[in-house]
C-alpha cells in the first residue's frame, strides 16, 4: 500500500511522528479510520502527524511486524521528513520494538504505549494514578530493557543481584515488587469507595458510559450542572464523578461519568480501572452515549458493548442517547437509527431542550419500575425511618398503632429488597409520577 506525507505546516514545539498501519488477513479494512483515530490520540499527546504507512499482510512476522522492504520504507520516509518516531497502530512485542529501533533508527512505540501515555498525563487522583501505573507496569514488564534499575530507588534501600541474575531479572523483580505495593494500596482505596457507595444504597443509579469523547462529561454537566470541567479531548474523564440529577426527585436518582472506551483498550488497563467502573455495574440504568457524527459510530458503538461484556454490565437495562446531533448533516440517519434502537434520545448536550427531555426520559424510566408497597417498621428506628424518606416516593403514612409505624410508598425493586423484612404487602395502581419541580 502506499504511503501517504502531510503538508501541513507543524508549531515548533510539536514532534512529528510516522504512523504505521497493518490490516491483516480476514479483517475488515477500517486502516484509513483506525489511523485517523490515532492521530486524535496522537494530538492529544501533541505529536502530530507527518506521514501514513501502510500495508496489507496475511500475518504478522515475528522480527518486525510488517514486512522487512516495509521497514526500509518507514526509515526512508522518516529521513525526509526529519522524524525521530515512529507508532504502530498495534501492540508490539519487545523484540519488534528493538528490531524496528535498530532498523530505523527511530524511537518506536505502538498504540498500547500511547494510550497508557494518555492516561499517566490525565491522571488526577491518587486512586487514577496508581490505576496507571499499575497498567504500565504489567506492560513494561515483558519489554524491559535494563531501563528500570530506579526502582530501587523506590525500595528504601539497595537491592543485592543474586549469584548468576542477570539486570533484566532485577528489574523484572523490582517491577513485580512495585505492583504489589501499589496493588495493596489501591485495595485500600477501594475500600473507601465502597464504603461511599454504601452510603448511597438508597438511591437510584445511573451511568454514562461510551466511546472516549463522545460527550459524556458535557452530558452530565448540562443535565446536573456539575461543576466538571469537559475537554474536547480522548480520555479527559479517568475518575467516577458522581452527582445528584435532580434534588427535588424521590428517590434520589444520581447521575455518574465513568472513564470511556476505545478500540482495543489495553486489557491491563480494563483491569486497573475495575474499581472505577464498579460504578457501571451497581448501576440500575446505563445511558450509552454515542457520537452520532462521527463516521465510524457503529464501531464505536460495538466496542462499548464488547467492554461492557467483558466487566460483566452486559445485562444492564441500557437507554441510547445519540449525542451531538447539532453534526449531523443526514436527516435520514436519526429516522433509521430511531426505529432500529426504539429506546433511544437524540440530543445535543449544548440543547437546553435535548437535556430537559432526557432527564424527563430518565425519570420516567424509574417512574415505570418503582412498585408500590406497604411497609410496617418500629416508629423509634430513626435510621429506618431515614432510609426510607430517603429512598422512597411516600404516598401515605400512619403513626396510630403504638410504636409501630406504616408507610404506603412507590419504590425501586432494588430498595424494597433491602427493606424486605418490612414489607408487609405489594399491589399495583396508578401512581402520579416522581415530584420534579424543575421540569
Amino acid at each position: 500500500m502506499n504511503r501517504e506525507v502531510s503538508n501541513q505546516a507543524r508549531p515548533p514545539e510539536l514532534r512529528t511522528a510516522i504512523i504505521v498501519g497493518v490490516l491483516l488477513a480476514g479483517e475488515d479494512d477500517t486502516l484509513s479510520e483506525d489511523l485517523s483515530e490515532l492521530t486524535q490520540l496522537l494530538a492529544t499527546l501533541k505529536i502530530q502527524v507527518g506521514g501514513r504507512v501502510m500495508q496489507k499482510r496475511q500475518k504478522v512476522t515475528p522480527r518486525f511486524f510488517v514486512g522487512e522492504g516495509k521497514v526500509d520504507e518507514i526509515k526512508q520516509l522518516a529521513q525526509e521528513l526529519g522524524s525521530k518516531l515512529v507508532i504502530f497502530d498495534r501492540t508490539l512485542s519487545g523484540p519488534q520494538v528493538r528490531n524496528l529501533e535498530e532498523h530505523t533508527g527511530c524511537e518506536v512505540q505502538d498504540r498500547t504505549s500511547v494510550i497508557l501515555e494518555i492516561f499517566a498525563r490525565h491522571a488526577r487522583t491518587a486512586q487514577a494514578k496508581t490505576q496507571v501505573e499499575i497498567a504500565r507496569l504489567e506492560y513494561l514488564m515483558p519489554r524491559m530493557t535494563g531501563a528500570w534499575s530506579h526502582l530501587e530507588r523506590q525500595r528504601g534501600g539497595g537491592v543485592q543481584r543474586g549469584m548468576g541474575e542477570k539486570q533484566i531479572e532485577v528489574d523484572r523483580r523490582l517491577a513485580r515488587e512495585r505492583m504489589s505495593r501499589l496493588r495493596r494500596q489501591l485495595d485500600g482505596m477501594q475500600k473507601d469507595r465502597q464504603n461511599q457507595r454504601k452510603a448511597r444504597l438508597s438511591e437510584l443509579k445511573v451511568a454514562l458510559v461510551g466511546y472516549t469523547n463522545s460527550g459524556k462529561t458535557s452530558i452530565m454537566i448540562a443535565m446536573t450542572k456539575a461543576n466538571v470541567q469537559a475537554e474536547d479531548v480522548l480520555f479527559a474523564t479517568l475518575d467516577s464523578n458522581v452527582r445528584t440529577l435532580d434534588p427535588s426527585t424521590r428517590p434520589k436518582v444520581l447521575l455518574s461519568d465513568t472513564v470511556g472506551f476505545i478500540r482495543n483498550l489495553p486489557h491491563g488497563l480494563i483491569e486497573s480501572f475495575k474499581s472505577t467502573l464498579d460504578e457501571v455495574l451497581e448501576a440500575d440504568l446505563l445511558l450509552h452515549v454515542v457520537d452520532v457524527s462521527h463516521p465510524n459510530f457503529r464501531v464505536q458503538m460495538q466496542t462499548t458493548e464488547d467492554v461492557l461484556r467483558e466487566i460483566g454490565a452486559g445485562d444492564i437495562p441500557v437507554l441510547m442517547v445519540f449525542n451531538k446531533l447539532d453534526k449531523v448533516a443526514d436527516p435520514v440517519l436519526p429516522k433509521i437509527l430511531k426505529a432500529a434502537y426504539k429506546n433511544s434520545e437524540f440530543v445535543s448536550a449544548h440543547r437546553d431542550d435535548d437535556m430537559a427531555r432526557l432527564r424527563r426520559h430518565i425519570i420516567q424510566y424509574f417512574e415505570e419500575n418503582l412498585v408500590r408497597a406497604t411497609l410496617d417498621v418500629p416508629a423509634d428506628d430513626q435510621g429506618l425511618l431515614s432510609q426510607i424518606y430517603k429512598s422512597c416516593l411516600i404516598l401515605g403514612t400512619d403513626f396510630s398503632v403504638q410504636d409501630r409505624a406504616r408507610f404506603e410508598v412507590r419504590a425501586a425493586p432494588a430498595i424494597l429488597a433491602k427493606l424486605h423484612s418490612h414489607v408487609i404487602s405489594l399491589a399495583e395502581g396508578p401512581f402520579q409520577g416522581l415530584k420534579d419541580s424543575k421540569l
